[in-house]
């Protein structure tokens, strides 16, 4: 195939080798990795490519939106006393120290999927965080929860690298988020620079690591996006690499039997036995399922020296050799991540805190993860038909493990009785359930399969403002907000101060909402049990480093713990003689403080900090210092 500018051409060598030609780089490629980093690297640049192979007998081009070119030639292993030819690397490494992972790209969490790596820092904080690549800074976060201090920063091959539960920025950065936080006289901002305004070089130390944020210890989150930032892409395809010898483990096999609307009939857990590293099989060489039925596998994976727990970069089932279901966790967009809860089997999860992957597609899963799905990746049987499943799990070094077994489908399937489902909705329909209590709204998407809506109400009394409404199906997952409505007691002269409180299990949450009349009306995502309350108790304010005497000249700073017990925390603030001052705070530990910015003088000041709930409850504490 004759060169074209932007074309990247690939040439079939001897021995299995294939040759990538480009913009004056010539790369001799053996491994399915290699491969892969080799289109995304080109990729990078915005060209387009083609692929021919002697044994081809057509031409395959792809634009610039696939990766996974790799799979197309199967090609294992590399050829024996040849070198590999490393690819020069686009992106750079984030830290400055050894890649160490504490969390992969895809793993599952709660509510959504890990969408980047989580990089050890050796369990302190204050390591150099470095621009993977030029760019330049498009956003900086700075918030008490979640990422914490974070940096966007978008680069000229349009993808965007960021930085997570940092501990500061360069001085750079620095002074621009502390100009701004002035300004606006608030610690959490979410600022969009000026293109170009923060540049930065790749290799440039950018920041320090930190434990901001939802952080539960000290490391680096680092992701890649595309699209717009709205898709994450796993970093480990661009050439990013972590020892690992070690193959995927089974932990179990679930058997679920369904109905053909996907109503779970009964599920049916298979213990797996190890017969060497790689190799998997069920207590029972053959085992019955039902004629209609899906499986799920709970796994896990490890990489070498290291003892933390990694999710799987692929899962993929076949029947009697024909692959039926295929995930990979290569990219994921923001928009889509929630639906983890419709691939995961939710209801395990919540009553026993295990992740077990569904190896099927509910109706309302709308996850752009599955490569390969056919029948939405059920097994359809008939009685007494014998099939070979395999189950294949894969990381993304390429350490591979299978799961076999023969499945024989039985006659006597339970079949739901129509009893059994009555009171169901489908997935896909609007929900309205009207009560003299309450009323539930649920718009068309909200649940990922048919769901039974199944109440009880604990009347009113006398010194309640609502009755207590319990939906019963605590472990059925909600894709969107559903409306509650509930019909509220009496005269309502705290109605300012009502919230509705939600318990499932032992967990109480609380969300804010609107009264309208005699109905209090907010957004849920969950089942439990739910009622009105007023909450008129003002947020706590506690000292913690202020000494009897108020002597704090040997003090670099002054320290609060806030917390409020009902609607939650909305806002805070602090004064030094009635001035704003930046205080930081760490939502999860409940700390708020100020790093004192003048050397200490003997001077007396007066310190207010005022704390505000989620009703407007405002807790205030003042004091007289010496600094």
């Amino acid at each position: 195939m004759p060169d074209s500018p932007g074309i990247l051409n690939f040439h079939c060598l001897p021995y299995k080798r294939i040759e990538l030609i480009c913009d004056g780089y010539i790369f001799q490629l053996f491994k399915k990795k290699v491969i892969r980093q080799a289109c995304e690297y080109f990729k990078c640049r915005g060209m387009r490519f083609a692929v021919k192979k002697t044994d081809f007998s057509r031409m395959i081009r792809w634009d610039t939106g696939l990766v996974a070119l790799f799979a197309v030639f199967g090609l294992v292993g590399s050829l024996s006393g040849q070198p590999e030819i490393k690819l020069p690397e686009y992106f750079g490494p984030p830290l400055e120290l050894p890649l160490q992972l504490s969390g992969n790209f895809g793993e599952l969490r709660s509510n959504h999927f890990h969408a980047g790596l989580d990089l050890r820092t050796g369990g302190v904080e204050g390591k150099k965080v470095f621009a993977a690549a030029d760019g330049y800074v498009a956003r900086i976060l700075v918030s008490a929860y979640g990422y914490g201090k974070a940096l966007y920063i978008q680069h000229p091959n349009g993808y965007m690298t960021v930085y997570a539960h940092l501990q500061r920025f360069n001085t750079a950065i620095e002074q621009y988020v502390r100009q701004e936080q002035y300004k606006r006289e608030s610690f959490e901002v979410d600022l969009y620079p000026e293109p170009g305004m923060l540049r930065v070089k790749k290799g440039e130390v950018i920041a320090l690591s930190g434990n901001t944020g939802g952080s539960a210890g000290p490391h680096l989150h680092f992701e890649i996006r595309d699209q717009g930032s709205e898709r994450a892409i796993n970093p480990m395809a661009f050439g990013y690499e972590v020892p690992d010898s070690k193959p995927p483990e089974f932990l179990q096999c679930m058997v679920y039997e369904l109905d053909e609307d996907f109503l779970e009939i009964q599920r049916r857990i298979l213990p797996v036995r190890r017969v060497s590293p790689s190799v998997y099989r069920l207590e029972k060489d053959t085992v019955s399922i039902p004629v209609l039925a899906g499986l799920g596998v709970e796994t896990v994976d490890y990489k070498d020296g290291s003892g933390f727990k990694f999710g799987v970069y692929t899962l993929s089932l076949y029947v009697d050799g024909e692959l039926i279901y295929k995930f990979s966790a290569d990219a994921v967009r923001f928009d889509e991540t929630r639906y983890l809860n419709a691939h995961i089997d939710y209801d395990y999860r919540v009553n026993s805190g295990r992740n077990v992957h569904q190896l099927f597609v509910l109706p309302g899963n709308r996850l752009d993860v599955y490569t390969a799905v056919v029948n939405r990746g059920l097994i359809s049987l008939t009685p007494d038909s014998v099939v070979r499943v395999q189950i294949v799990a894969s990381d993304i070094s390429g350490n591979v493990s299978e799961l076999a077994f023969w499945a024989r489908g039985v006659s006597e399937t339970i079949n739901a009785q129509p009893q059994q489902r009555r009171g169901y909705f489908g997935f896909n329909d609007e929900i309205v359930i009207k009560d003299d209590h309450f009323v539930f709204l649920a718009e068309s998407g909200t649940f990922y399969r048919p769901v039974r809506v199944n109440f009880s109400v604990k009347p009113l009394e006398p010194e309640s403002l609502s009755a207590q409404v319990h939906f019963r199906d605590e472990s059925v997952p909600f894709h969107k907000f559903a409306t509650l409505r509930m019909k509220v007691n009496g005269s309502h002269p705290n109605a300012s101060k009502f919230v509705l409180v939600n318990t499932v299990g032992n967990k109480r949450n609380v969300v804010t909402g609107t009264l309208e009349g005699d109905w209090y009306t907010a957004k849920i995502r969950s089942f439990g049990k739910y009622w009105v309350e007023a909450d008129l108790k003002v947020p706590t304010i506690v000292p913690q480093n202020i000494p009897a005497g108020g002597n704090m000249r040997h003090q670099a700073l002054v320290r609060f713990r806030i917390s409020d017990d009902l609607s939650g925390i909305k806002s805070y603030r602090m004064e030094i003689n009635g001035q704003w001052v930046l205080a930081e705070f760490d939502g999860k530990t409940g700390l708020l403080y100020h790093i004192f910015e003048t050397p200490p003088a003997g001077r007396k000041m007066e310190i207010k900090v005022k704390v505000t709930d989620g009703v407007g409850n405002i807790g205030e504490y003042r004091t007289e210092i010496i600094r």
